[in-house]
């Protein structure tokens, strides 16, 4: 067996085997990212079972403690998501679409004035920025086979969708239904010594996906109705689907409330003018400031202890392997981790400390 050659300074033996445990770790990694990738039909309705089923565990606790047969409480309450959620999209869709078609008209009119302005102020003529817009239509028309290509795509992945979305709710069913023989199950495959360390770890992680969705569900909907109410009182069109976006952009943390504010601003700058686009502006930082500041540490916590860097980077990486469904489930996994890991560091170090010191007194 070859051993490091002993006439090697110190300092390059420690490098050389921290290098060679890195690049191991790292091998580890990237093989597993891969995997995951290559399964995430599997994984993304799984972790969305998972992330749901915290939600609809206490109501579920709360009917089987009144006497109701587990398998028909769960029953019940997944059939209550599912009717608040047709309710939901039965009762807004039809008016975001009415309100986007009558919009129509007011959008054409800002481009038309948006255009002027840009005359005006910039060192364009009228016939540059038409014949700019027509670039961009012979673009699209000369890429309609990649566009139908896409489509056909879209179709694709509609299929899998539906499959995912029936394989979600299977999944939570018996993530809701048996969670504690779910827990029991792998308690019974930990060592003795080392149960109360996955129970802790455990607890820990499912506390964090709870307090988080509870949370995200929570600020999302008090952006939506800040900013909505906002947009309404300003008298900006789209306040309904603009509305709506903000509310799916709280899903996304830093990065959808940025882009769904973003928008709002260039709606009512489009519409309305730089006057009432500087007014959605300072509706926007005021509820997001509001979120931040107040809203976020009372009903958060300490759910989410990531830092905004790790937040970034992370819903980049989900997005780059799985969409954006990865971009949304992304900051959830790694607040699991990162809870699970100080959790176990905490307990490392505690039992640390237990130990007797081993240095004899003088």
């Amino acid at each position: 067996m070859a051993t490091l050659d002993s006439s090697a300074p110190s300092w390059l033996t420690r490098g050389a085997l921290f290098s060679g445990k890195l690049l191991v770790i790292a091998a580890a990694v990237v093989a597993l990212v891969l995997l995951l990738a290559r399964l995430y039909l599997i994984v993304l309705p799984a972790v969305v079972a998972l992330l749901l089923a915290t939600l609809l565990h206490p109501p579920v606790r709360w009917l089987s403690a009144h006497r109701v047969p587990r398998a028909l409480a769960t029953v019940l309450v997944l059939l209550a998501l599912l009717l608040v959620g047709a309710a939901g999209m039965f009762l807004l869709v039809p008016r975001i679409v009415q309100q986007v078609s009558a919009a129509g008209s007011n959008v054409q009119a800002g481009l038309d004035g948006l255009l002027d302005w840009m005359t005006q102020k910039l060192p364009v003529s009228r016939e540059q920025l038409d014949g700019l817009f027509e670039q961009g239509l012979d673009f699209v028309k000369s890429n309609a086979g990649r566009i139908t290509t896409g489509v056909l795509a879209g179709a694709n992945f509609a299929a899998q969708a539906v499959a995912g979305g029936l394989l979600t709710l299977a999944l939570l069913f018996f993530f809701v239904k048996d969670t504690e023989q779910l827990g029991g199950w792998v308690l019974a495959r930990a060592s003795p010594e080392r149960r109360d360390t996955v129970r802790a770890v455990g607890l820990r992680a499912w506390k964090t996906l709870s307090g988080y969705l509870r949370g995200v569900v929570i600020i999302a909907l008090v952006d939506a109705v800040g900013i909505g109410a906002g947009l309404a009182i300003i008298g900006v069109p789209l306040v309904l689907p603009l509305a709506a976006l903000t509310f799916v952009g709280g899903f996304f943390p830093v990065i959808g409330a940025t882009l769904a504010g973003g928008v709002a601003v260039l709606v009512a700058f489009v519409t309305n003018g730089p006057l009432d686009a500087l007014l959605v502006l300072a509706v926007v930082l005021g509820v997001q400031q509001l979120e931040g500041n107040v809203l976020e540490p009372l009903v958060m916590g300490h759910a989410v202890p990531l830092h905004p860097v790790v937040i970034l980077l992370s819903i980049t990486a989900g997005g780059v392997l799985f969409g954006v469904a990865g971009a949304f489930l992304s900051v959830p996994v790694a607040a699991v981790l990162s809870a699970a890991g100080n959790e176990l560091r905490l307990r490392n170090e505690a039992r640390v400390l237990e130990k007797p010191s081993t240095i004899s007194p003088p």
